[in-house]
Parts: structure tokens; sequence; C-alpha cells
């Protein structure tokens, strides 16, 4: 039992001393993307998607309309702030106005290596269907498409959920002319900017939007790498409705968007070379150990200081002590009383 104290205080101070030194490796944001490659199966592992200024589903041109071009399909809508260039755009019809409801998908546990073109001033997604009992890894490689010649380009990557990707779309058909309503307030770029809204106001902004945990944003970049690991299935309650089951988007982004840090629109064609890696995880932790070790924690910073100030309270009172004081007799002097004779 005298050993209790210092035990509890070693494990309170253990996580310090390790920090401190050398010993441990140093975090990665990812594991590499090695491993067992399959073949995509469209619409049920994976969903290709995309945005494009030439077409908005709030201003969606119709047949007969004059807004349709000669080219097989794709059209310009009259609130475009782009015409329609097929070099400079290879998306194909489907990719951006898909079929509704969306098909739901598989969880994803494979791997798989997909390279898709994204064109100017426009996004390129691939919807997933995460699993939470793997941890699943991402590999972006970005470059500019020239006739036959490759070169590294800079562009925006980002990770969203369903909810958050709803809400970039929105933005984006905004900024395209699919909200006439809007021309006016966001003519200018600079009105875009986050940097211009209040923090504290940026969630309630038309036009503010966020990626997944807010940390999955790799913008101006002709690479990333990373990442994630789900406490559970991504399933967001309502109070008013049911629960709302959230895909993830891997999001390739061309355009200028409200972000102050992004990349411009390159003014060529974007080749994304995507490998996507789920690794199985071997242990599993219920997302309710999180607030019991910090439980854990906040206890332990209570109880150390008691035990050691009764430790030391008590020391020297031991009941072989408290005996030998009782039985240790202390001399008695007398003094005799001082008389004359007479």
């Amino acid at each position: 039992m005298r050993c209790l104290p210092y035990v509890l205080l070693g494990t309170l101070l253990l996580p310090f001393f390790a920090g401190a030194g050398g010993g441990l490796p140093s975090a990665q944001a990812a594991g590499g993307c090695e491993g067992t490659i399959e073949n995509p199966v469209w619409n049920k592992t994976v969903q290709r998607h995309a945005l494009v200024p030439f077409s908005s589903s709030w201003n969606e041109p119709y047949y007969g309309d004059d807004v349709w071009e000669g080219d097989g399909g794709k059209g310009s809508s009259s609130g475009s702030s782009a015409p329609l260039n097929d070099e400079l755009h290879p998306e194909e019809y489907w990719m951006y106005n898909p079929s509704w409801p969306l098909p739901p998908l598989e969880p994803f546990t494979a791997g798989h290596y997909i390279t898709m073109e994204v064109g100017n001033d426009s996004v390129g997604a691939l919807r997933f269907n995460l699993s939470s009992s793997h941890r699943t890894t991402f590999c972006v490689t970005l470059s500019s498409l020239v006739g036959n010649d490759t070169s590294p380009v800079d562009a925006d990557v980002y990770l969203m959920t369903k909810s958050q990707y709803n809400r970039y779309e929105n933005v984006y058909q905004m900024v395209h002319g699919g909200w006439w309503m809007w021309d006016a307030a966001f003519s200018d770029q600079d009105e875009l900017d986050l940097s211009n809204i209040p923090p504290e106001w940026r969630s309630f902004d038309p036009t503010g939007w966020q990626s997944y945990r807010d940390v999955h944003q790799y913008e101006s970049r002709s690479s990333a790498t990373f990442s994630v690991s789900l406490d559970g299935p991504e399933v967001y309650s309502s109070l008013f409705g049911s629960d709302d089951w959230q895909d993830f988007y891997l999001v390739i982004d061309t355009w200028n968007n409200s972000h102050d840090t992004d990349a411009p629109a390159p003014e060529t064609v974007v080749v994304a070379e995507v490998t996507v890696i789920a690794e199985s995880r071997s242990v599993l932790f219920p997302p309710w150990t999180v607030p019991l070790v910090l439980l854990g924690a906040f206890a332990t910073l209570i109880i150390v200081p008691v035990v050691l100030n009764k430790r030391y309270m008590e020391a020297g009172l031991g009941a072989a002590d408290a005996s030998a004081l009782s039985s240790t007799s202390v001399p008695h002097l007398e003094q005799v009383g001082s008389g004359g004779e007479g």
C-alpha cells in the first residue's frame, strides 16, 4: 500500500516524459496507398459526380430552348458565367445530371485506383460509403493535360459528407448563375472571401461551407495523402425527422471558391489520379471510451494529491511509535522543602 501513491503519480506523469523523449515514432497522416486494388463497380462501390459552369440544376435548359447547343447533349444555361468549351470540359452529361434518387452504395472495404478528368472552373467528385470498421487512405495526384503532355498542377482536394457537399454544391451553383437573385450580390469575387465574414457568422452565411471535421481540406497543391477512421457510421439525427445516412465525397476543386487560400482556376483540364485503400482495423474502441478515459484522468488528478497528503500526515504516527511513547517514563524530581531549625 505504501507504493500506491507513487504508482498513481508515475501513471499520471508518464505521458509527459514519453512525449519529451525521442523513442516514439512521429505521427503519420496516412500509411501509404499500397494494397490490393480492385476495379471499381460503378454505382455500387463508388459513383462519379461533377459540377460544371455551363449547367445548373436551378437553371437547367430544356429541349426546344435556344440554349441547347449541337454538341451531343451539353447545354449552356442562360445564367452561366462561362461558355461551353469542349476542350476545357471533358465531363459527360450523366456526371452533372445524375438520376435521382442516388443508388445506395456498398460499404467501401477494398482498394480502388481511379483516374478522372476535371474541367476548368469545375468540380469532380467521387461518392463513397465509408466503413467504420476500416481505415480508409486517400492518395490524390493532380496534373494538367495539354494535348498528350501532362505536368503537375495545383488545385484543391476536399473530403465532405453528403450534407456538406450539398451545401458546397449550392454555393457553386449560386456563384455560377444558378441563383439569379444573387448575381448582383456576388458580382465581385472578393465578396465571397471568408475573411470578410466574421467567424461567428460564417456558418449562417449562404456562401459558407466546410470540409469533414473542418480539417480535410488540402488547397493549392498538386498532391494530397490522408486517412480517415470513423468512430461509427456517420448518421445525422434530427429532432423532427428520421436519421440521415451520410455518404462521403472526395472533391477535386478547380474553381476559385470562397476560401482565401484555395487555388484559382487552372485554365486547363486537370487529371486526378486517385488511389483509395481500405484497411481492416484490428482493435475498435467504442465511442464511449473517450469520455471514460477523460473521466479517469480527472479522477486521478483529484485522488493522487489526496492520497499523498494523507500519507504525509500519517507519517511517524504508526502503532509501534504510539506504544513506544506511552511506555516511556519521564523522570520526576521532587524538591525537598527547606526549613530552618531553631
